[in-house]
């Protein structure tokens, strides 16, 4: 960066040390940064100097670019990921930059953590709604440090959301409601039937679920591959695309009593040129869900995923081999899809009772 100018300024401050850069810019606006928490005022300087190391060092920002708003760029971040951003996606990013308010018509070279982090701190939003919007704002302006070098760094790089601690509600099935709900649906609901078969056995999200084709399953060997997903890509349209994430593409195991339900429905399936298991229009879950619903109270569809992870685990699979199955990482696994039942509690308290006398 050209720097035509800058002082350091050394403070005391909360029991401790602050130093605070102040430069001018080759554009002629004055920037800062500054650390605190130094005990001794010469590592408070010694910082000073690094800082202004880092500053010299940081590449010449592409002037091209030097007044676009966040709003702007946001709209060139869009259009250059349209192929592999999904409608949802698009539309998180659109009302985090609604959520900033008029932060969004600020250019981006202007944009500080403060102004951001201001935001956060006055909303009544929800950790989890919060948690969203801040991860597309940082997606957006690490896009503008690159490729674009709009920006050196990204100014919300080091704000996270303050989540608060609330107890999950246990969303799985037990064996019993899982078997009530099946012996439900099947002489009525044969579609639902077998997909929420697929989906207890599986662990598959609906999407997936309906975008699979009879060249994906292979009864002699049980086993399924899932290849694509029915996903929406705008208001109230469908199409058949890519998974969710590459993890996603994956071939599992599947047990006899669903490669059974699966032979008997064969016959049955509706006839297309795709060989789909379903013809759906829609992945929206609401209607299966009404009709489970009509069976197992407070319960859903995806709550099949939850209980095919977490009867996994309770059954001494590792949590990798569980990711792989879900297509999902270790990380996503641990923090969505595993929960403390109530068989699991019980087992803890005849081991602990068996340990411990």
């Amino acid at each position: 960066m050209s720097i035509t100018k800058y002082n350091t300024t050394l403070r005391k401050k909360d029991n401790g040390w602050q130093v605070i850069v102040s430069y001018k810019t080759s554009t002629g606006k004055w920037r800062q940064k500054s650390k605190q928490g130094f005990s001794q005022k010469w590592e408070a300087k010694n910082y000073g100097n690094e800082l202004i190391t880092q500053i010299k060092n940081e590449p010449v920002l592409n002037t091209d670019y030097k007044d676009i708003t966040l709003k702007q760029f946001t709209d060139i971040y869009k259009r250059d990921n349209s192929t592999r951003l999904i409608y949802n996606t698009l539309q998180a990013v659109d009302s985090a930059i609604k959520f900033i308010g008029d932060i969004a018509a600020t250019p981006l070279q202007e944009i500080t953590a403060l102004q951001i982090s201001q935001k956060f701190t006055s909303s009544k939003s929800a950790p989890a709604t919060q948690t969203l919007y801040l991860s597309m704002l940082k997606t957006i302006l690490s896009y503008a440090v690159k490729p674009y070098n709009i920006i050196a760094v990204n100014p919300l790089i080091d704000i996270k959301i303050n989540k608060q601690r609330t107890k999950k509600d246990l969303r799985v099935y037990t064996d019993q409601e899982i078997e009530l709900l099946l012996c439900s649906l099947k002489p009525k609901y044969l579609r639902y039937y077998v997909q929420c078969a697929i989906g207890a056995y599986t662990g598959l999200r609906y999407g997936e679920v309906l975008g699979l084709s009879w060249a994906d399953i292979d009864l002699t060997s049980n086993t399924l591959t899932v290849k694509r997903q029915l996903a929406q890509y705008d208001k109230n349209k469908y199409k058949l695309q890519d998974t969710k994430t590459a993890n996603s593409i994956r071939t599992i195991p599947i047990p006899p009593i669903l490669s059974a339900i699966l032979s008997l429905y064969a016959p049955l399936a509706p006839v297309n040129d795709m060989q789909l298991l379903f013809m759906q229009k829609s992945s929206n879950t609401a209607p299966i869900n009404r009709i489970i619903r009509r069976f197992i109270k407070n319960k859903s569809f995806h709550d099949l995923r939850h209980t095919y992870a977490t009867k996994l685990i309770a059954n001494k699979v590792d949590i990798k081999t569980v990711a792989a199955l879900l297509g999902d990482t270790v990380q996503t696994v641990i923090k969505n899809y595993i929960h403390y039942t109530d068989e699991m509690r019980q087992k803890a308290a005849n081991d602990v009772a068996n340990i411990f006398g």
